[in-house]
C-alpha cells in the first residue's frame, strides 16, 4: 500500500530547510566588535601585493577591537576561500566598518 503524501506537507518541509540552511548553515558570518557600538558595514576591492596575508590584511582593515580570527573567517566566507593562501595580482573584496555616530 502507498502513502499518499500531501503538497502541504511537502510545501512545509521544503520551507523549513530553507529555513536553517539560510540562518544556520550558510549564512553571513558578521563580525561585531562591540554591541554597544553601532558599525556601518560596506566593501572594498583590493588588489593583494606581494607580502600580503590575511593577517596583514586584518590588521589594516579590521576595527581595532575585533579578533581579527574573527575578520579572517569573515573576509575567506566573503570571498569563498577555502585556505588562508592568497596569492599577490588578486582581489579581494574587504568588509569595512566604520562607526555609526
Amino acid at each position: 500500500m502507498r502513502k499518499i503524501i500531501n503538497s502541504n506537507n511537502i510545501m512545509l518541509t521544503i520551507v523549513v530547510i530553507l529555513f536553517f540552511s539560510i540562518f544556520f548553515i550558510g549564512g553571513m558570518r558578521l563580525v561585531f566588535a562591540n554591541d554597544a557600538i553601532e558599525y556601518d558595514k560596506s566593501f572594498i576591492t583590493i588588489e593583494i601585493g606581494n607580502g600580503d596575508t590575511l593577517m596583514s590584511l586584518a590588521q589594516e582593515y579590521a576595527v581595532s577591537s575585533v579578533d581579527y580570527s574573527d575578520y579572517i573567517e569573515e573576509v575567506k566566507s566573503i570571498n569563498n576561500l577555502k585556505s588562508d593562501t592568497i596569492h599577490s595580482g588578486c582581489y579581494l573584496l574587504i568588509p569595512i566598518y566604520e562607526t555609526i555616530e
